[in-house]
């Protein structure tokens, strides 16, 4: 916002209808602030919207999020079944999907594993 050596010199033009008007006083003066000083907060300090990417990439997380509990619950459940590499491959590529990572090549002798 304004610094000490920053004066105030620009001016900012808003039509707006009377009713409008009369709503901008009034959460202004329950903010107890000036006019000027709430459409100015409002203004810069506003948020934008996301963006479709940032809605996708929260989609993206959810999803992510739901299989880690269903794997979780999962393991929880049949901790005497759980076999090991079953649930670090699961883990794994969860991890991947987290990064952005593409998943390994697949091998056809998995005698190391």
């Amino acid at each position: 916002m304004k610094t000490k050596t920053e004066t105030r010199t620009a001016l900012v033009k808003l039509r707006v209808t009377p009713a409008e008007k009369e709503a901008i006083i009034a959460k202004a003066n329950a903010q107890a602030q000036t006019v000027t000083d709430f459409i100015r907060q409002r203004a810069l300090d506003y948020r934008l919207r996301q963006t479709h990417l940032e809605k996708e990439h929260v989609r993206q997380l959810a999803r992510i999020g739901a299989n880690l509990n269903q794997l979780a619950r999962w393991v929880n459940i049949h901790k005497e079944r759980a076999e090991v590499i079953d649930v670090l491959v699961a883990l794994a590529s969860l991890e991947r999907e987290l990064r952005g990572t593409p998943p390994p090549p697949e091998h056809e002798d998995s005698s190391c594993i």
